[in-house]
């Protein structure tokens, strides 16, 4: 979708009133009929979604990641159909993570964006701080679920650089005009679902809808706000400006990652969105500098570009904190590329290679199948 360099995301498309009256009678409809909250949730953990050897790459390090900095809480990664071999499986517990897969739940016709939601509602948790596999945390995040703005609204957002325009027929959809609320950058959620049940249902009708909705916003990551303000429904959103950590090259900056803060306004979460880990180098430094808009600041420039390097990238500028990545945090890549390394080098990420080619090309609908031969077959004449 296209955007302005001031942060106003605009879109393509636009509803005619008889499909925006049709989608606001959807939803209302739906929110009369969710079902009471479910008393089977237990619990605080993490939540994330990964599969196929892109996000398995990515899971592999961020977890591994999340581990080196101390966190104890359990963690759930869903996954759908063959996305994930036994031996992969095997890995991910080592991490002491539990692989849940999507068919467990039953038939599940929703890929990509969409089932972020379905992990968060169908998780053994009831609180649950969701991360995508391609983010990663600088510090324990536990105290997360212990933070005033969690604990006031029971949802805890994160902002991305944009807003979305006002002339955005989600407005009208969603019949609210809360416009100066900037949009949601998803790659980390946390919310309670027995206080937010109504909230996250909707937000997965939503994403249900994608043919409709994702013509006009981006993905998933707003249906969780939108879904909030569709019902009125309180929530809080971290009120430091999302960041950029990236490289410099000949003279110019490229962002590679989003760097989202803590309450407390500490770095926690550098979001690897646009150099992930599977198409990153043995040894590439990418993490040089992090930027970061001044709060309150009404001066910001955000251009996105490519970059010589071969992936897309984000500068900011305007009234902004510039910082050195290793002066803050040390080692930190370093210790990313060691497990990505590790990884790389390991049996089950060769065997993997193969695995997810078959997945991909032969059996993707989704039937069980192992590359492994259990036992010798003899051939008998006809």
């Amino acid at each position: 979708m296209p955007f302005k360099a001031n942060g106003i995301r605009l879109s393509s498309k636009k509803f005619g009133t008889e499909d925006i009256i049709t989608l606001r009678e959807d939803w209302k409809e739906f929110a009369k009929k969710i079902p009471k909250y479910k008393n089977k949730f237990k619990g605080k953990g993490i939540v994330y979604t990964a599969g196929g050897l892109r996000y398995t790459t990515c899971a592999i390090v961020s977890i591994s990641m999340l581990r080196e900095t101390g966190c104890k809480l359990p963690v759930e990664l869903w996954y759908l159909g063959n996305e994930l071999s036994q031996d992969v499986i095997e890995t991910f517990k080592s991490l002491d993570v539990v692989c849940r897969n999507f068919l467990e739940i039953g038939k599940v016709n929703l890929t990509g964006y969409m089932l972020k939601p379905l992990a968060i509602i169908n998780s053994s948790f009831e609180e649950v701080l969701f991360i995508d596999a391609d983010n990663n945390c600088v510090s324990d995040p536990t105290d997360l679920f212990d933070c005033a703005q969690y604990l006031e609204s029971g949802a805890l957002f994160w902002p991305d650089y944009w807003k979305t325009s006002k002339n955005n027929s989600i407005w009208s959809i969603i019949d609210t005009k809360t416009y100066d609320v900037p949009e949601q950058e998803s790659g980390q959620i946390i919310v309670n679902k027995r206080k937010c049940w109504k909230e996250l249902e909707l937000c997965l009708h939503f994403n249900k809808l994608g043919m409709y909705y994702y013509q006009i916003i981006h993905g998933d990551k707003d249906t969780f706000k939108f879904a909030w303000l569709a019902l009125k429904s309180p929530f809080n959103m971290i009120q430091y400006p999302v960041g950029s950590c990236g490289y410099m090259l000949g003279g110019y900056f490229f962002g590679t990652t989003m760097v989202q803060h803590h309450p407390n306004g500490k770095v926690l979460f550098l979001h690897r969105n646009l150099l992930k880990w599977d198409v990153t180098k043995e040894d590439e430094y990418s993490w040089e500098i992090i930027k970061t808009f001044k709060v309150n600041t009404k001066n910001k420039r955000i251009l996105l570009k490519d970059s010589p390097e071969g992936h897309l990238a984000v500068d900011i500028e305007g009234e902004i904190s510039v910082y050195d990545f290793n002066e803050c945090f040390g080692d930190y890549e370093s210790k990313c590329l060691a497990f990505l390394k590790k990884w790389k080098d390991s049996v089950v990420y060769k065997d993997f290679l193969e695995y997810s080619h078959f997945s991909a090309n032969r059996y993707s609908s989704g039937i069980p199948f192992s590359l492994k031969v259990e036992e010798d077959v003899s051939l008998h004449p006809i």
